[in-house]
């Protein structure tokens, strides 16, 4: 570690990584920890209940690196195997790595840093996008910058300009991930992911720890690599999305409730959570013929008769789905349903 990336002082930092049938990844996400520049690190595995041998090929880490502990639970879900990472952690900052995801080397220096010198509770850094395709070779997508320099308090977080920044950085898709960020765990307390959901539960336990009031500061280059592939669990049909999107839906909007966002903010989060409605039609119209349409056709008026549909209608001309998902839609009948699941 070179004198100008080591932070004046050097707090443990525990890397928590939820691990679930992701033996192909585990090598370059692990071997970005173990590489890291900062030196004071405890690396928590927690194996979920793989099959893939992924559980085995963690144990062997573990024995060749001291830093590395294993934790192994029955199938939980992510949440539950992140919260036994929080359990077991012992360092003064804690931050969240997918298993299929990487750390750039000098990640943990630069937030370590960042956090010391601003008593920061909180460091959000950006992220690059890569797309893994079905042949195995992988394409850069985009980077996720942050924009924001200023440190946030968020016990201010009603106050119109605050309001906008949170707003801003939750609009260019940075806030509502639990990875790409160094937490103080002293600030996380006793607060764990919602086990019961598997859509936007890491959002949640970020708009919850806003909401205790915490400083957040910023790096703004892109420490993390989030990796896109056929196996990730954003896309995809599952009949209890629907009741999920509804639940993570009312919490995402009752966060800015009273909070005076612009009118662009406003809009750029409707379009996100339309999105969010209309891409889970659209993946149930892609999943008729192996599911029973009986059961697709209720959920996909339990997603277009949401509480928030009028929300939804707000940008649903924006939206980045086919037109004839629109136009279900904003119809909303169930012979068009039908048609549209034919």
């Amino acid at each position: 570690m070179t004198d100008e990336t080591k932070p004046s002082s050097s707090p443990l930092v525990s890397i928590i990584v939820p691990i679930r049938n992701s033996k192909h990844y585990l090598d370059d996400c692990v071997n970005s920890l173990r590489s890291q520049t900062y030196p004071d690190l405890e690396i928590i595995l927690v194996d979920d209940g793989s099959t893939d041998g992924s559980a085995e090929l963690c144990d062997a880490m573990a024995q060749t690196d001291q830093r590395i502990r294993m934790t192994h639970q029955p199938c939980r879900g992510v949440s539950a195997a992140r919260n036994a990472g929080l359990d077991a952690a012992t360092g003064a900052f804690v931050t969240f790595v997918d298993s299929d995801d990487s750390l750039r080397r000098e990640a943990v220096a630069e937030a370590v840093r960042c956090a010391i010198t601003h008593s920061a509770d909180m460091v959000v850094f950006g992220y690059d996008v890569i797309e893994e395709h079905a042949d195995g070779s992988v394409t850069e997508q985009e980077s996720k910058t942050v924009r924001q320099q200023n440190v946030i308090d968020t016990r201010r977080r009603h106050e119109k300009t605050v309001a906008n920044q949170l707003c801003a950085l939750d609009n260019d898709e940075l806030l509502y991930q639990c990875w790409g960020k160094l937490y103080r765990r002293s600030s996380i307390g006793d607060l764990r992911f919602a086990e019961n959901i598997a859509f936007g539960e890491d959002m949640l336990f970020v708009l919850d720890l806003l909401t205790r009031g915490i400083r957040m500061a910023f790096l703004q280059r892109c420490l993390y690599v989030y990796r896109q592939h056929m196996g990730s669990l954003v896309r995809g049909f599952r009949f209890g999305k629907a009741q999920e999107l509804e639940y993570t839906h009312g919490k995402h909007l009752a966060f800015y409730r009273d909070m005076l966002i612009s009118e662009t903010n406003r809009c750029h989060l409707y379009l996100r959570l339309a999105n969010d409605a209309l891409w889970a039609i659209h993946d149930a119209c892609k999943a008729a013929g192996t599911v029973d349409k009986t059961e697709l056709l209720r959920f996909v008026r339990h997603v277009a008769s949401s509480p928030y549909r009028n929300v939804y209608l707000h940008e649903l001309r924006n939206a980045a789905v086919n037109r004839s998902t629109k136009i279900a839609f904003a119809i909303n009948m169930t012979s068009l349903w039908k048609w549209y699941l034919r």
